[in-house]
């Protein structure tokens, strides 16, 4: 998808400016052939001229999901035990927002599990009160020219 964006932008859009949030489906561990690594996907953006509000080398421990299976859903083989949510959850640096740095430069990032503008680390949701399954994720971009 970023590259079939990349390409459009490029081809068509040339004279326009690119923000582009997205679930890029990143692992901090990844399983070859499986799923994708985040720095991985750093290296393919970063390869198409674009930078994301993470940087150029994103940390992999700045997780946006962070949920397991209850005992409660179907496949009680995938649920998780309090003590087994990381082993067995998504915890996972998965959003992204992407644009060019000729045309923006981040000056904050923020992340929200709550719905008030904050995250709690090691909170798994969604809750009652935050019904999604990803974190939100919001930065501040500054026109670069």
């Amino acid at each position: 998808v970023t590259t079939a964006v990349h390409n459009t932008k490029s081809s068509h859009f040339a004279d326009h400016a690119l923000i582009f949030g997205l679930d890029a489906n990143t692992y901090e561990h990844s399983t070859p052939g499986k799923t994708q690594d985040v720095l991985e996907f750093a290296e393919a953006y970063v390869e198409m001229g674009l930078t994301s509000c993470w940087g150029d080398t994103p940390d992999p421990t700045q997780h946006t999901t962070y949920s397991a299976r209850t005992f409660l859903q179907p496949q009680l083989n995938k649920a998780a035990k309090k003590d087994e949510l990381v082993a067995k959850g998504d915890v996972n640096p998965k959003d992204f927002i992407l644009f060019y740095p000729y045309d923006f430069v981040p000056t904050f990032v923020g992340k929200d599990n709550t719905g008030h503008k904050k995250f709690t680390e090691g909170m798994v949701f969604p809750t009652l009160e935050f019904p999604s399954d990803h974190g939100i994720l919001r930065s501040t971009l500054r026109y670069s020219n």
